[in-house]
């Protein structure tokens, strides 16, 4: 009976320190030099910080940058259609978009490889045009 008493109290305490530290209002200001120290970040690659970029053009900035290689005519028509039907991604972040004509409609995809799906199964992409 001791030691399941002992056993509680050791893991009542090991829950309590372990949640201390959760809510500690101690707060460190960042650092704005980014050669604080060259083993300060050792631990972390680019992949864990992914879309932590803040220097990165956002996915708005990209469409309108690839659009605005187009003809003015195709670009408005590319961001009135917005999203690539085959691929679901925006127009534009994976460069400039493809136009490509499907059962007398003007369709755009975000790249070629979205072409052959595209022409392969046209009404399952063009439902989802009308839909969106």
């Amino acid at each position: 009976m001791k030691i399941v008493t002992l056993f509680g109290c050791i893991a009542v305490a090991a829950l309590t320190f372990s949640f201390s530290g959760c809510s500690s209002t101690v707060s460190v200001p960042p650092t704005s030099s980014p050669t604080a120290t060259p083993d300060a970040n050792a631990d972390h690659s680019h992949a864990e910080h992914a879309g932590h970029d803040h220097a990165a053009p956002s996915g708005m900035e990209k469409m309108k940058a690839e659009l605005a290689k187009l003809s003015p005519e195709d670009a408005a028509s590319a961001e009135k259609q917005h999203m690539c039907p085959v691929s679901g991604e925006m127009l534009g972040v994976m460069g400039a978009p493809k136009k490509v004509e499907v059962n007398g409609q003007q369709v755009w995809i975000c790249c070629e490889h979205c072409k052959e799906k595209l022409l392969t199964n046209p009404d399952e992409y063009l439902a989802k045009l009308k839909q969106g």
